[in-house]
């Protein structure tokens, strides 16, 4: 249930990058959307509501900053909404009621799904900042899908993992290799998206609780970054 929910996540980020930045933005928050809804539940830490309303917060406002940037500092406001979350998970936890047991866990799990959600808004800035931006995000979002659909295969991870970081590129490449992207640069795109979506399973595998949303949204979001960063590097 959760792979075929990244695989849906995954084909909603790449076809909406092609819609506009309105409908990439919807898509960006269903992604953000389910790794809030079960991130805490993950975790199996308290303060899910107020975490839930405070890291909904923070991926919205990132959501709207990143569309609405400056062109000379695009990640700049970025600043303010993570140090506004962070003090609003202290402020969480003071007026949570007493026994307020596991506050140094929800704490660091509060700040832990912001800075998630709001690096995952980087598919945005992507979009706009660098050609071929609509192939890029769909390289990506495909990669870390493939990458995984293959990792999460039953089996020792020695051997599962290496056929994900292969999957994540060749499907980076083939994206690149259709469109005016180019093959290399798809190919990198697609191995680095590979590597954080493997990371993103391989933290979802060592939690002590589990949630089907955030299994299958983590590893579409933690590739955002690559999005932006990879494609200012390779595109310019």
């Amino acid at each position: 249930m959760a792979l075929a929910l990244t695989v849906v996540l995954a084909g909603a980020v790449s076809l909406s990058a092609y819609a506009g930045v309105v409908v990439l933005v919807l898509a960006v928050a269903l992604v953000q959307g389910f790794v809030v809804a079960g991130w805490h539940r993950t975790l199996l830490v308290p303060g899910r509501v107020g975490a839930v309303v405070i890291a909904g917060a923070a991926a919205l406002g990132g959501d709207l900053l990143l569309v609405r940037h400056d062109e000379s500092g695009p990640l700049a406001p970025l600043s303010g909404v993570l140090g506004l979350t962070i003090v609003a998970g202290f402020v969480q936890q003071m007026v949570r009621r007493a026994p307020r047991e596991g506050v140094t866990a929800s704490i660091s799990a509060t700040t832990t799904l912001t800075v998630t959600v709001v690096l995952a808004a980087l598919y945005l800035p992507a979009y706009g900042d660098t050609s071929g931006s609509a192939a890029l995000v769909t390289a990506v979002a495909v990669a870390a899908a493939g990458a995984t659909l293959l990792a999460a295969l039953p089996g020792p991870t020695w051997v599962s993992m290496p056929l994900g970081l292969g999957a994540g590129g060749a499907l980076g490449w083939l994206v690149g290799q259709a469109t005016h992207l180019g093959a290399g640069n798809g190919g990198l795109l697609g191995l680095a998206a590979a590597v954080l979506a493997e990371v993103a399973l391989a933290l979802v595998r060592r939690a002590a609780g589990h949630d089907r949303m955030t299994a299958a949204a983590l590893p579409i979001a933690f590739a955002g970054p690559a999005a932006y960063i990879l494609g200012l590097i390779l595109l310019g």
